[in-house]
């Protein structure tokens, strides 16, 4: 996409170079018509057909693939500063990784070893594009498998997206959830012992299920919310 762009912006400005060149020559006087006339003129025609170019192709981006090693962490922290498109977190990862998964659209990560403390921090790049966007011309995936046994801690955050954390079957003790105009499903674990979960919100969904048989103590807070608790539990 970097390269796409680089040669768009180029494109366009050898066109008003030229353009500009032509005037100061004088010879775009024998056509009775200005420099400025043309770049306009063009533009909007150079504009028409990237619309529709971009309406009729989708564009390939990166699947990247990731693998984490245990390395016999007593604790690990997970951080996810994921963005926009749709973001799914279960259980399993294979034996003796922290965290598998596949990125759609790319992932950067850090990660640091702190005492008996694993810290992993997921980012999603930055794009830049120079494609007109009149829909979701762009939708980044992850799927990300996290380890059942191991205790840990986890901070997501997200911007437009749709969110599944299918905790059930993980040692989850602490989330944090820092979203925007998401619609966000998460499933708290079944078997933590005890799992303290905070979070903020923007123009949100927020659903979050408690498993049978987990005590839960829920307090919230909104100004213009709606917030529907099953009480029959």
């Amino acid at each position: 996409m970097k390269k796409r762009n680089n040669l768009w912006w180029g494109l366009v400005l050898v066109c008003v170079g030229a353009l500009l060149l032509l005037d100061n020559l004088g010879l775009l006087q024998s056509l009775n018509i200005s420099a400025g006339q043309l770049i306009l003129s063009v533009g909007l025609i150079t504009l028409g057909i990237w619309i529709l170019w971009d309406s009729t192709h989708k564009p390939d981006f990166e699947t990247e693939k990731l693998t984490i090693p245990f390395e016999n962490s007593e604790h690990a922290h997970v951080r996810m500063d994921f963005g926009a498109g749709e973001l799914v977190v279960n259980g399993g990862a294979p034996s003796g990784t922290l965290l598998s998964g596949t990125f759609e659209g790319g992932v950067s990560h850090n990660v640091t070893h702190d005492g008996g403390t694993t810290r992993v921090r997921l980012s999603a790049p930055s794009i830049m594009m120079a494609r007109w966007s009149w829909g979701p011309v762009f939708h980044r995936t992850w799927t990300v498998a996290l380890n059942n046994a191991i205790p840990m801690s986890m901070t997501v955050k997200a911007g437009a997206s749709d969110t599944t954390l299918n905790l059930t079957d993980l040692h989850v003790t602490r989330l944090k959830l820092d979203v925007g105009a998401s619609s966000i499903h998460v499933k708290l674990p079944a078997r933590a012992g005890y799992t303290e979960v905070r979070g903020s919100s923007g123009a949100a969904s927020v659903n979050i299920e408690v498993p049978e048989g987990v005590a839960a103590r829920i307090r919230t807070s909104g100004a213009l919310a709606n917030i529907s608790v099953d009480q029959a539990r």
